[in-house]
């Protein structure tokens, strides 16, 4: 009786899977954080396309991948069980290492195929430096090794999950979050330190500890929510002495200006941009493009990750022309896979 009845509410799920628009949106998700997300991936490709030590790319990095880690934060359930863990783990390891490794196998391959060499030992070092790349997951280059990319972030905020869960397991309570910060400043110390380890892991320590100001901010919505405005001031004062300094905070080259300065810098403006974002929810329009971005964030990070194989398409000598070209070729191409991924996935149902 049980197995006839879980057969037939799976067939009544991927009824209404195919009867849902692939264009449609869950109402139950929060709208400000898919929009904030949307915002944040649409900076993120403007960031890595302006000119290095620009305004634009300065206030960019002040906060976008603090960003993320605060919003991971906000939506994150720590694990109350070890079953529970391992399930969080299973499921951390097909969202965020499945996809950062077939986007990197892919790399090596469109780098094999665009060089003049497409011999197997050209095709070998290729590997074997990617290989090293990944056992290092840094986003730049660190002792003497290659850099991974932007997928540092991916494999920071996989550790960040499976080591908070873990903490959370081994030391129950609501003092689990003073370990967090301890170890979020341990990570800041051994970046500036030079001590930078395998697995990004100095910067996953660091993204430990904007989680959990994440963390923080759903368990204090209410307040925060009924002191917006003071706090929204507050917040974009402090972020904009800050980048008047000149300060940023840079995660990937472990660049942290005034130590714990930046990081409230980045906190702050991570609080000012969600809180405009709360505001661009109103329109309905403009609601759902960014939302309908955020909410595929991963799709268009990797595919971002791999935007150099169409440099030619959207390289121009003006920075704001790349930034919009690079943004367009980015969005069509992820548009293009998540459609043709909804139609695979009804054809198989």
């Amino acid at each position: 009786m049980k197995t006839s009845t879980l057969r037939t509410d799976r067939q009544t799920d991927r009824q209404t899977d195919r009867q849902t628009s692939i264009f449609g949106i869950n109402p139950k998700r929060i709208a400000w954080i898919d929009v904030a997300k949307g915002v944040a991936i649409l900076l993120v490709i403007i960031g890595h396309t302006v000119k290095f030590g620009g305004a634009t790319r300065n206030v960019i990095f002040s906060f976008h991948m603090p960003l993320f880690f605060i919003l991971s934060g906000y939506t994150f359930r720590l694990a109350g069980d070890f079953p529970a863990f391992v399930q969080r783990v299973k499921k951390l390891v097909r969202h965020l290492i499945y996809p950062s490794l077939i986007v990197s196998v892919s790399g090596i391959f469109a780098r094999w195929l665009l060089q003049d060499q497409h011999t197997v030992s050209a095709l070998w070092m290729i590997t074997k430096r990617m290989g090293d790349a990944l056992w290092w997951a840094s986003g730049v280059g660190v002792h003497a090794h290659p850099g991974l990319g932007a997928l540092w972030f991916l494999f920071s905020l996989f550790w960040a999950k499976v080591f908070m869960d873990g903490v959370h397991l081994l030391f129950p309570g609501k003092k689990t979050g003073y370990i967090f910060v301890g170890v979020g400043l341990f990570g800041m110390a051994l970046g500036l330190k030079g001590k930078w380890l395998p697995q990004n892991m100095d910067v996953t320590f660091m993204a430990m500890l904007f989680i959990y100001v994440g963390m923080l901010w759903r368990n204090y919505a209410d307040w925060l929510e009924r002191h917006e405005q003071s706090c929204f001031m507050a917040a974009v004062i402090i972020w904009m002495i800050c980048l008047n300094a000149p300060m940023y905070i840079e995660m990937a080259t472990r660049s942290y200006p005034w130590t714990i300065c930046s990081v409230i810098e980045a906190v702050c403006g991570s609080y000012a941009v969600c809180c405009l974002c709360k505001a661009l929810v109103a329109n309905a329009r403009v609601r759902y493009v960014f939302q309908f971005i955020g909410m595929h964030t991963l799709l268009i990070f990797l595919v971002h990750h791999l935007d150099w194989i169409a440099g030619p398409v959207w390289q121009s000598s003006s920075a704001g022309m790349a930034s919009v070209l690079r943004v367009l070729v980015v969005l069509s191409v992820s548009f293009l896979i998540y459609v043709m991924g909804c139609f695979y996935r009804r054809k198989i149902a």
